[in-house]
C-alpha cells in the first residue's frame, strides 16, 4: 500500500509526516495523545470528531507527498493536561471523603440495625456534598475542560481560569466537610458560607469559560449543547441551594425541626442535582460520545426534543408535587407526584431509544461493557420510581426512606458512576497516546462495581422486611464499590502520570510493513 488509508493510525501518520498536525489540529485534534498523537485509526479520527473521512485522507495524503516545510511544534500546554488535575482530584475524593467514607457510614447504619440514625446525618451529608461536587462535579468540569472546545474545533478560553476552578472546588468541598462535622456555631458557619462562595464562585467561572470557548467558535451550535448547558445552570441553581440545607440544619431549634427541615429541602435538592445537572449532562455527553465511539447505530427518528422537555419538565413539576405535597399534605399533589415519576421513565427509555443502548457496537472496546451497564441501571433506576409512593402506602412509611435511598443509590452508583468510570477508561489512553487494546478487560473492575451496587440496591429494600438478612449483609457492599474504585483509579491515575513523563515508551506500536513502504 502506498497511501494512507482509513486505518493507519494518528500516530503513525504524525510519525511520518509530521507537518499533517495541523490538519488533525483543524479538526479537532488540539493535543489529544501529546506530541505522538492517538494510537486510534484516522476512520475512529473522523468519526469521534464529525470529519469527513474522504476528505481528511486526501488531504493527508497530499500532505505526505509534498509536506510543508515549517513542522508544526508541539508544546503540552495547561489547556492540554488540565483535565489531568480534576480527575486525579476526583479520583482522590471518591477514594477518601467521597466513596470510602460512604461505605464507613454504610458498615455504621448496617452495625445499628436501621438506616434512619440522626446521629450519622453530618456524615452522610458531608459524604454526599463530597460525592456531588468532588466525583461528579469535577470529572464533569476536566472532561468539559478537555473535550468541549475539541469538539468545537477551538481552544479553550482562558486555562489559567478554568485552573482556578479547580482550587475553589477543592477548598469549597474540605470546608463544607468539616462544617458539616462541626455542625454548629460560629466555625461552622463561617466554614459553610466559604465553602458555598467558593463552589458558586467556580461554577460560574465554569459556565462562563465554556460560553466563551463556545462563542470563539466557527461551528454551528448542534442539539446536544443544549443538554450540556440545560446541565450547567442546574449545577449553578444546585450550588445556590446546596447551602441552604446546610444553614437550615445548623440553625434547627430541635431535633423535630430539624428532621422536618432535611425531610423538606434535600429531596428536592437532590432530585436538582442528580435528575437535572447529572442527567441532563450524562444525556448531552452521550449523545455526543457514544454512538461515535462505539460505533452505535443511528435512531430511526431524532428524540432528542420529547427527551429533553421531558427531563426538565418531570424536574419541575417533581420539585414543585414533593413540596406542596410535604406542605400542604393535599392528596392531589401526590397524583402530580407520580406523574412526575412516570415522566422521568418514560425520558430514560427514550434516551435509551436515542443512543441505540442494545445495539451491536462496530467499535469493540473494553469500557463499553461500563456505558451499557450504567443504561441498564438508569432503566432500573427510573422503574422504581412510580413505585415509590405505593410502596410507601404500602408499608405504612408514607415516605418510604429506605426505598428512596435505594433508588438513590442505583442511579447515583449504577448510572452516573458506571458512566464515569466507563468514559473516564476510555478517553484517557486516547489523550495519552496508548492502545486500549493492550490494557487490562477491566473485567474485576466491573463485577465488583455491580455486586456492590446490586447488593446494596437489593438489600436497602428487603432491610424494610427481613432486617435480620439485610444487615448483616448491607454493610460490605460499599466495601466492594470502594474497591472496584480503587483499582480503576490506579490504572487511570498511572496511565496519567506516564502519559505525561513517558509516553514515547509507553506500548509503542509494532512496525507496519504498509508505513515503512510509504516511509522508503
Amino acid at each position: 500500500m502506498s497511501v494512507i488509508t482509513k486505518d493507519t493510525s494518528v500516530a503513525e501518520v504524525l510519525e511520518l509526516c509530521p507537518s499533517a498536525r495541523r490538519i488533525f489540529d483543524a479538526r479537532g485534534l488540539r493535543g489529544c495523545g501529546g506530541a505522538r498523537g492517538p494510537a486510534e485509526s484516522l476512520e475512529f479520527f473522523a468519526t469521534v470528531h464529525e470529519a469527513d473521512l474522504d476528505n481528511l485522507l486526501r488531504d493527508l495524503n497530499a500532505e505526505l507527498k509534498d509536506p510543508a516545510k515549517e513542522e508544526p511544534v508541539f508544546r503540552e500546554g495547561l489547556a492540554d493536561y488540565i483535565y489531568r488535575r480534576f480527575f486525579k482530584a476526583g479520583v482522590a475524593v471518591v477514594l477518601s471523603i467521597g466513596g470510602l467514607w460512604g461505605a464507613i457510614n454504610l458498615l455504621q447504619l448496617a452495625l445499628g440495625g436501621t438506616f434512619l440514625q440522626t446521629h450519622l446525618m453530618a456524615a452522610i451529608h458531608a459524604h454526599a456534598h463530597a460525592m456531588i461536587f468532588g466525583w461528579m462535579g469535577l470529572f464533569v468540569m476536566g472532561f468539559a475542560y478537555q473535550s468541549f472546545p475539541r469538539f468545537k474545533s477551538t481552544v479553550l478560553w482562558r486555562p489559567g481560569l478554568a485552573n482556578l476552578t479547580l482550587y475553589l472546588m477543592v477548598f469549597g468541598i474540605l470546608a463544607r466537610v468539616a462544617a458539616e462535622m462541626l455542625g454548629r456555631g460560629t466555625l461552622a458557619l463561617t466554614l459553610a458560607s466559604a465553602s458555598a462562595a467558593a463552589e458558586i464562585a467556580a461554577v460560574v467561572l465554569f459556565v462562563t469559560i465554556l460560553v466563551k470557548t463556545a462563542r470563539q467558535s466557527v461551528e454551528p451550535p448542534v442539539h446536544y449543547e443544549k443538554f450540556i448547558f440545560a446541565a450547567y445552570f442546574w449545577f449553578l441553581v444546585q450550588a445556590v441551594l446546596d447551602p441552604i440545607l446546610f444553614f437550615a440544619k445548623a440553625t434547627a431549634g430541635s431535633e423535630a425541626q430539624l428532621l422536618y427541615r432535611v425531610a423538606l429541602i434535600d429531596p428536592p435538592l437532590r432530585d436538582i442535582q442528580l435528575l437535572g445537572f447529572g442527567a441532563l449532562i450524562i444525556a448531552g455527553v452521550s449523545q455526543r460520545f457514544i454512538p461515535h465511539v462505539y460505533g452505535l447505530g443511528r435512531p430511526a427518528r431524532d428524540l432528542h426534543k420529547p427527551i429533553f422537555c421531558l427531563i426538565n419538565f418531570s424536574l419541575l413539576l417533581d420539585i414543585f408535587s414533593y413540596l406542596a405535597l410535604r406542605i400542604t399534605g393535599r392528596a392531589v399533589f401526590a397524583y402530580t407526584l407520580e406523574a412526575a415519576y412516570v415522566l422521568m421513565f418514560l425520558w430514560a427509555v427514550l434516551l435509551v431509544k436515542q443512543l441505540g443502548i442494545f445495539t451491536v457496537p462496530r467499535q469493540r472496546d473494553r469500557t463499553f461493557k461500563f456505558v451499557r451497564a450504567a443504561y441498564v441501571w438508569l432503566l432500573l433506576a427510573a422503574a422504581m420510581l412510580p413505585f415509590y409512593l405505593p410502596y410507601g402506602a404500602l408499608t405504612g412509611q408514607g415516605f418510604a426512606h429506605d426505598f428512596m435511598a435505594a433508588y438513590h443509590h442505583a442511579y447515583t452508583v449504577g448510572f452516573v458512576s458506571f458512566m464515569i468510570v466507563g468514559v473516564a477508561a476510555r478517553v484517557v489512553p486516547i489523550l495519552a497516546a496508548v492502545d486500549a487494546s493492550r490494557l487490562g478487560k477491566l473485567n474485576v473492575v466491573f463485577t465488583l462495581l455491580l455486586l456492590g451496587c446490586a447488593g446494596r440496591v437489593v438489600l436497602q429494600v428487603t432491610a424494610d422486611w427481613a432486617p435480620r438478612v439485610a444487615f448483616p449483609l448491607v454493610g460490605l457492599t460499599g466495601f466492594l464499590e470502594v474497591t472496584a474504585l480503587a483499582w480503576w483509579g490506579v490504572e487511570l491515575w498511572r496511565l496519567m502520570e506516564r502519559s505525561k513523563t513517558e509516553r514515547p515508551r509507553l506500548f509503542p506500536p509494532p512496525p507496519r510493513p504498509d508505513l515503512v513502504t510509504i516511509a522508503r
